[in-house]
């Protein structure tokens, strides 16, 4: 199914501080517009350090018609409030993920740092992968 902004902005991923997005291919990403220049790091690395996962995710994605939704929530309250059953409450760089009927939705909290930031980008990266991986397995079924 091809997302959109009107069915997710339905959804309980939604937040009001999401006032900017950047949409390229397979990826959407949501944030706060005073977060821009962490959201266009993160966009730059996906498409530079993890240059295969970006490859493998932009054919799945032309395969599935389905995206991953990239939202930085301001803080860990933000974040609990979308993923309350899922939140890992020990970590300042909390990210949580789910499956929905238009693909993988991963929220994910502002990272303080560059250090922090690597951080998330590799765990976001390994849930993409293997998101993409059962997405295939399927669409070949």
């Amino acid at each position: 199914m091809a997302a959109t902004f009107s069915s997710f902005m339905t959804t309980r991923f939604y937040s009001p501080v999401f006032n900017t997005a950047l949409f390229d291919g397979p990826i959407r990403i949501y944030f706060s517009q005073s977060y821009e220049s962490t959201a266009l790091k993160i966009y730059h690395l996906l498409q530079t350090r993890y240059f295969e996962q970006w490859n493998q995710l932009k054919i799945c994605s032309t395969k599935s018609k389905e995206h991953v939704f990239l939202m930085m929530y301001p803080d860990k309250n933000d974040l609990e409030m979308v993923f309350p059953n899922k939140a890992n409450r020990t970590s300042t760089s909390a990210h949580n993920q789910e499956e929905w009927e238009e693909g993988l939705a991963i929220g994910f909290c502002q990272p303080q740092d560059d250090t922090e930031l690597v951080q998330q980008l590799d765990r976001i990266t390994q849930s993409i992968s293997l998101w993409v991986d059962k997405v295939n397995h399927e669409v070949s079924i």
